[in-house]
């Protein structure tokens, strides 16, 4: 049980808003982090997730909640501010959580100076993700925070029918590597003689993603199956979104952990990842630069496939609570 003089670990975000500049977004970062934060608090700890406007925010937020430790998720504040932080607060343990693994933050230009930087100014780095922690060993000492997700009871397998809903979901970008899963999801859907709903996220595209989404759309049309683009959407709704798939595509390129995957396997949707995936079965992955290959793990994403997926996902999440738990105390 806490109480008020159990220390604090105050987990701040930088504040997004989306494209119009209107109102805020749910996104994978505040998603994880929240998820954390939360099986942080139901096993016993006290946890807090925050938004700074900026890095100059800082300041204030820890002022407020006086925290033992700070953990700064992504990055995204810079060495210099850092080291302000530090000598403001030389009392807190500070930590920096990457959520990218290196493909990804070869695209991030600072990304490895600036991790480079944390590390001589004493500042924690850690990954979510076993494969980058391994490789940053070069730089220095290294710890790993995986991801936590809330597991739910898998929906009732869905009915057969004439349309084969596929969803491949998250943000359109190149090592999203959508085209060659849409090339893989007619083929799947010809084959097995139903007629092919592609579903996608349509308003968010990073990373030159645009390319990406003409070809996939001068695809599905040329071969008479239809895209479907969904607006981004809460946690919430894009669950019940996913739950009326067929089947999921995440055939990523590189991932760190794929919240979307997560939430399939946690539906009890049959999913087909890559081996980006770490926690994923062998048999739900697929090699990320063959269609045949994707087309031949969709044929084996059958029931079996989900308890193995879903089996797999727990395991995860379970070892995920030990190491949590053992970095916190």
């Amino acid at each position: 049980m806490t109480t008020p003089h159990t220390p604090l670990t105050l987990f701040i975000i930088k504040k997004m808003h989306d494209y119009e500049g209107k109102k805020e977004i749910s996104n994978g970062l505040r998603t994880s982090a929240l998820f954390v934060v939360n099986m942080l608090l139901a096993e016993g700890h006290r946890a807090k997730l925050v938004e700074a406007i900026d890095g100059n925010s800082i300041d204030a937020l820890v002022s407020q909640n006086k925290p033992r430790r700070v953990v700064i998720e992504a990055i995204w504040v810079t060495p210099t501010k850092m080291a302000e932080l530090q000598k403001l607060w030389p009392k807190v343990k500070w930590t920096v959580r990457v959520h990218s693994e290196i493909p990804f933050l070869s695209n991030e230009g600072n990304a490895i100076a600036w991790i480079a930087a944390y590390w001589s100014q004493g500042v924690e780095v850690a990954f979510n993700s076993d494969e980058t922690a391994l490789d940053f060993e070069i730089l220095g000492s290294v710890s790993l925070l995986p991801n936590f997700y809330p597991l739910r009871k898998p929906r009732p397998s869905r009915p057969s029918s004439d349309c084969l809903n596929v969803g491949c979901f998250g943000a359109i970008r190149p090592l999203k590597n959508q085209l060659i899963q849409a090339f893989a999801a007619i083929q799947y859907a010809k084959e097995i003689g139903r007629r092919l709903v592609f579903h996608m996220n349509g308003s968010r595209i990073e990373q030159n993603g645009s390319n990406n989404l003409k070809n996939i759309s001068a695809l599905l049309e040329a071969t008479g199956q239809t895209l479907e683009l969904h607006p981004w959407l809460t946690h919430d709704e894009f669950l019940e979104l996913i739950s009326e798939m067929d089947l999921c595509l995440q055939v990523s390129l590189s991932e760190s952990f794929n919240i979307t995957s997560a939430d399939a396997v946690s539906m009890g949707v049959p999913l087909v990842g890559s081996d980006a995936i770490e926690w994923l079965p062998k048999r739900s992955r697929a090699k990320v630069n063959s269609a045949w290959s994707i087309v031949q793990a969709m044929k084996l994403a059958d029931s079996t496939a989900v308890i193995m997926n879903h089996a797999a996902l727990e395991k995860y999440v379970e070892d995920s609570v030990k190491i949590w738990n053992k970095w916190i105390a």
